[in-house]
């Protein structure tokens, strides 16, 4: 007889790299450890939950049935109210053995590759350019904006999904779009929990990037991704002793700022709407030069 953790644990490490190849991500439930999968137990059922770029999908095992559901990116996960279902397979624990186990996955890792690789075009694309450490450091390079998301998605695998999409969506990383959405919120949870080891883990990621990054990256740490701590004492007290010299100063003058403005912290929570690059047209030197169509006659 199946045990049904075992089934579910076996069913997750199936699906994960097909789900990854679609552009989904495990989600694990908060405080759980990445070393386990990301099955967690509702009462006499089982769960494990994945997040895309702009929708959800959930698997739920219960009455010898596995449950495949989908919602919205935004959707309330706390029951499955928000989920619509969109297949079922029998899954008959004390009748089915692992052979009938990896029959299962190999029929729905088919199904998720018909269904959602094709449609998410998304998928298919190349992660995004980073600059290396040793770029960095030898100051061939900088490091950019994508470069310290793609670092934080280290932490949090399920953001690196959502990067991809982000490029897919706007050709280019809207960086703005991405940490106020996605990747400020995640920091902002590791200093509440206030974890050293991870705390140790996220500041040396911002510390290493704001010593060998762009301006606008540096821009990026001190207001987008630290501005909401908004110079609040406990946990102002908490990132001291983590900030580098050249990151305390500007860290805490952003912080008193956006305390004191309602105007800059509003604008810092609603970044300006996406407007697409304007494509140039030909100059006249251009167009004198063989850019007009008019003059190659």
């Amino acid at each position: 007889m199946l045990e049904q953790k075992t089934m579910m644990d076996t069913l997750w490490s199936g699906v994960v790299p097909v789900l990854e190849k679609c552009g989904f991500a495990p989600e694990w439930q908060e405080g759980a450890s990445r070393k386990d999968s990301a099955v967690y137990a509702r009462g006499e059922s089982s769960v494990m939950d994945f997040v895309g770029t702009d929708s959800r999908l959930r698997f739920v095992y219960n009455d010898n049935r596995i449950h495949f559901l989908i919602a919205p990116l935004d959707a309330e996960t706390a029951d499955d109210s928000a989920f619509k279902r969109d297949t079922t397979y029998l899954m008959v624990l004390n009748e089915y053995d692992e052979k009938d186990v990896k029959s299962l996955i190999n029929e729905i890792t088919d199904y998720l590759s018909e269904t959602y690789l094709r449609k998410d075009s998304r998928a298919s694309k190349k992660a995004p350019a980073t600059v290396s450490r040793a770029a960095a450091k030898s100051g061939a390079l900088s490091y950019d904006p994508v470069t310290l998301a793609t670092k934080i998605a280290g932490i949090f695998p399920e953001l690196k999904p959502i990067i991809n999409g982000n490029i897919a969506t706007y050709g280019e990383f809207l960086c703005e779009d991405f940490f106020v959405n996605y990747g400020t919120p995640r920091v902002m949870e590791i200093i509440k929990q206030n974890d050293v080891q991870k705390m140790k883990r996220l500041f040396n990621i911002l510390g290493e990037v704001y010593e060998d990054g762009t301006n606008e990256v540096q821009s990026l740490i001190c207001v987008t991704v630290l501005g909401p701590i908004e110079n609040d004492p406990e946990l102002v007290q908490r990132i001291m002793p983590y900030l580098t010299d050249t990151m305390l100063e500007p860290v805490l003058s952003v912080s008193e700022c956006l305390k004191k403005s309602r105007t800059a912290r509003l604008r810092l929570e609603n970044p300006p709407a996406y407007k697409p690059k304007k494509q140039k047209s030909p100059g006249f030197l251009s167009q004198l030069m063989g850019g007009g169509a008019g003059l190659q006659q």
